[in-house]
């Protein structure tokens, strides 16, 4: 709803014939009042918020609000400026010296967001904003916005010949106001609708929304790589063929494997994916192994310039054998140890198994949660450190073994040295070089070749715990702390130990404390 007041200006300097001010009667519960005196910079009174609705506009610039030369000041509303409301066209002119001595009202509809207003009077620079939400309560909580891009990608996520960018913001308060948005400078725009990129490069987009309360969100930043598309428009070949034995009906027995493979003249293969039974696609790696049951696998390739063929549907039939007893298998290692039992520089890993039923479809192993691959002859393992193997076995009637564990530990070539420890204690002694309160112990350890791994102590035979940082014994009585050290390794220091007693919880020294070299021990 738009309004406009009237325009009342008294241009003679005889008060004697100016009339009573007219009381206001406000039209609407809500009532906004705006007061004006001699300043040219700011108003002397103005509401900062206001709820959405109906409101009286109440603008005085009078003797009564501290006007005392008779100069004019106006209160109008912005309806250009971006960013504000522009649904309200108020301009009320208002003098001392006019027929209502100042006072002027108007009727208006807020609505939520945020309104700027000023005094249009030539060299004033009176204004303000006025903050509307939908209830009483203040809005400052700023909205959210994201950001999509839809486009072609080829296999390293690149986005092939153009790019379109579409960013979405809410606010369940006062409402979205504006969204912003920079490419490839520093300069905010407004966003209003979605944006296309096709130059091949990185651009990078800041983004952010204001809502109509004035609550700005933290920018985000999003890069978008844009590559030049290429003639490309083939997608590539794709094939299955299934291997393993038949029986009379002409099903496979046991178990079937199913290779899947493609080819693309042009941009070259970028990924092979397949569904097992209604599943998800997930990309093709090793030959697939069936066991028994009819199976149903969809399959498709994508080549490096986004062309993806048509999916193409296999089913196999697998018989059981009457094989219902999974295959046993084995893992060993090969190398040679430290004296921690760490393997020196590699280690190879044979798996075997064996199944005198079906035999043998498949042995497969995961290394560090890798993920399980197919093991075709032995492995040799060369990375430092701990690590966790998993395998299994899969015999021709499809039974699979209970999944094994083995972890082993490669340490550097060359080093066989264990660390170096030591151990201090610190606190207040007697004469008899027992402690009198509580005690400080603080670990440490060296190691020049592969480095120290961690520490570890035991106190009064507890187990051994991980150290990390000086610890306080203050029980009163004897105290024996255990000790050791391991490298990177894998090589573990001799146990040390030291023994202490606190004849009590707290009091002070009978003397300065001396260094004990008793307590300061290496291993």
């Amino acid at each position: 709803m738009a309004a406009t007041a009237g325009l009342c200006l008294l241009t003679g300097t005889t008060t004697a014939a100016i009339a009573e001010p007219v009381p206001i009667t406000a039209a609407a519960e809500q009532v906004l009042t705006w007061t004006a005196d001699d300043s040219l910079t700011e108003y002397a009174s103005a509401p900062a918020t206001a709820v959405a609705g109906p409101a009286t506009i109440v603008f005085e610039n009078s003797t009564d609000t501290g006007n005392t030369t008779g100069m004019t000041h106006t209160l109008t509303f912005d309806t250009s400026t971006p960013g504000y409301n522009h649904d309200v066209d108020l301009n009320i002119t208002a003098s001392p010296l006019d027929a209502q001595h100042g006072l002027h009202q108007a009727q208006v509809t807020l609505t939520p967001g945020k309104y700027r207003y000023y005094c249009a009077m030539p060299g004033h620079t009176m204004s303000g904003e006025l903050i509307v939400t939908e209830s009483g309560e203040q809005d400052t909580t700023p909205p959210e916005v994201t950001a999509s891009v839809d486009g072609t990608t080829d296999a390293d996520g690149n986005y092939v010949g153009t790019a379109t960018l579409t960013l979405t913001a809410t606010d369940d308060s006062s409402g979205v106001g504006t969204v912003e948005y920079t490419l490839d400078d520093d300069t905010y725009r407004p966003y209003s609708g979605p944006v296309t990129i096709t130059a091949p490069g990185a651009h990078t987009v800041h983004y952010r929304a204001t809502d109509k309360a004035g609550n700005a969100s933290d920018p985000k930043t999003l890069v978008i790589n844009v590559v030049q598309p290429n003639d490309d428009t083939t997608a590539p070949q794709v094939t299955a063929s299934v291997a393993g034995e038949r029986n009379g009906a002409g099903n496979y027995a046991g178990s079937a494997t199913v290779t899947l493979s493609a080819t693309d003249a042009e941009s070259g293969v970028a990924r092979v994916e397949y569904t097992m039974d209604g599943g998800g696609y997930v990309t093709y790696t090793q030959p697939v192994v069936l066991g028994t049951g009819t199976h149903t696998l969809t399959y498709r390739a994508t080549d490096k310039a986004g062309n993806t063929s048509e999916p193409k549907t296999l089913t196999v039939q697998v018989d059981p054998l009457g094989d219902v007893v999974a295959p046993y298998v084995t893992a060993d290692l090969d190398g040679e140890l430290n004296t921690e039992g760490s393997y020196v520089g590699k280690a190879t890993l044979v798996l075997a198994a064996t199944d005198t039923e079906s035999g043998i479809a498949s042995i497969e192993y995961d290394l560090d949660g890798a993920g399980f691959v197919r093991y075709g002859q032995p492995v040799t393992i060369t990375a430092v450190g701990t690590h966790m193997l998993h395998y299994r076995a899969t015999d021709r009637a499809g039974n699979t073994s209970a999944v094994r564990m083995l972890s082993f530990t490669i340490a550097e070539a060359g080093d066989l040295t264990a660390p170096v420890v030591s151990v201090q204690l610190s606190g207040a002694q007697n004469w008899s070089w027992d402690y009198v309160g509580p005690v400080t112990v603080t670990l440490s350890a060296t190691d020049e070749a592969s480095g120290v791994a961690r520490i570890q102590y035991s106190l009064d035979g507890n187990v051994f715990t991980r150290y990390r940082k000086p610890f306080v014994v203050d029980r009163v009585g004897t105290h024996t702390i255990r000790y050791r050290a391991t490298d990177e390794a894998g090589n573990t220091s001799e146990i040390g130990s030291v023994t202490f007693t606190i004849v009590s919880s707290s009091g002070p020294s009978k003397q300065e404390r001396q260094p004990n070299p008793a307590f300061e021990r290496m291993v």
